[in-house]
């Protein structure tokens, strides 16, 4: 397949579920799910103290690396914190912030099988374990994982002494490398079917790239066209957050569909061979 029609056939699996429906509607979630996911992070930590360290790392990472710096303040102060307090006092209801976490997860997987054109899910009881893994002890593995990163590149970096400027492309590619194997990741995992982890890894690298030429256009947008802030203000950084959220979802669900499309020109190739 060359790369003009693998393009086509792409841009029509997004076109088919509805590429932009599917950003907004996974943005809507993701702004209900926030709040309930983080809660259920903090609830569960608070039973293992051990790990607080590792869940801070990853709030760290996730705000200076995920989100724009004029929207990080706001996420931290209407989700982290708030998540944090609520943790402290939902007590047995725990269980229905569990749920609402839950659905958000699911909402996630269902539209990216939507664009492999999968209909049907797996087992709910497998699904239900797998959630609620992922959103107990899944922050903190994550967390705990980029801290072991972290240690291991300071350690090289000691133990092999860099030139200041490659030290720095070293720590800024960093973060992007762990964005690219989340991506990757989600790309392998999510879809109801066996997915090749060569397909996964293309996808992922693609959508990380993305990701970060994203992030960076956009911040620059916001720091040197500030005309949003005079129009909305003190509340600036609330549409700048969601429409953050809607791009980054724009571009996860593209990588879903480059997944799908590699997936079929692959079984194309196996049928005429």
């Amino acid at each position: 397949m060359g790369p003009i029609r693998f393009f086509r056939r792409t841009v029509a699996r997004l076109n088919s579920v509805g590429w932009f429906r599917a950003a907004g509607s996974l943005s809507f979630v993701t702004l209900l799910g926030l709040v309930p996911l983080t809660t259920v992070a903090f609830a569960f930590v608070a039973h293992f103290p051990i790990f607080q360290d590792f869940l801070k790392v990853l709030e760290a990472f996730l705000l200076r690396h995920l989100v724009p710096t004029s929207a990080s303040a706001i996420v931290h102060e209407y989700v982290v914190v708030l998540a944090e307090d609520a943790a402290n006092v939902v007590g047995r209801s725990i269980i229905f912030v569990v749920i609402t976490a839950t659905l958000a997860i699911d909402t996630i997987e269902s539209e990216i099988n939507e664009i492999w054109g999968i209909r049907k899910k797996r087992p709910i009881a497998r699904r239900i374990l797998v959630y609620v893994f992922g959103i107990t002890a899944g922050p903190v593995i994550l967390g705990a994982t980029i801290s072991l990163i972290a240690w291991t590149l300071a350690e090289l970096v000691a133990a092999v002494p860099l030139q200041g400027a490659l030290n720095d492309v070293v720590r800024r590619f960093v973060p992007t490398a762990l964005v690219i194997v989340g991506l990757t990741l989600l790309y392998r995992i999510a879809p109801a079917r066996r997915v090749y982890w060569r397909h996964a890894i293309a996808s992922g690298v693609l959508a990380g790239i993305a990701f970060e030429a994203t992030k960076r256009i956009f911040t620059w947008y916001l720091t040197s066209f500030p005309s949003y802030q005079l129009l909305y203000g003190a509340l600036a950084a609330f549409p700048a957050l969601l429409f953050w959220i809607f791009l980054s979802w724009l571009i996860v669900l593209a990588g879903a569909a480059v997944t799908a499309t590699l997936a079929e020109a692959g079984e194309r190739g196996k049928m005429s061979a």
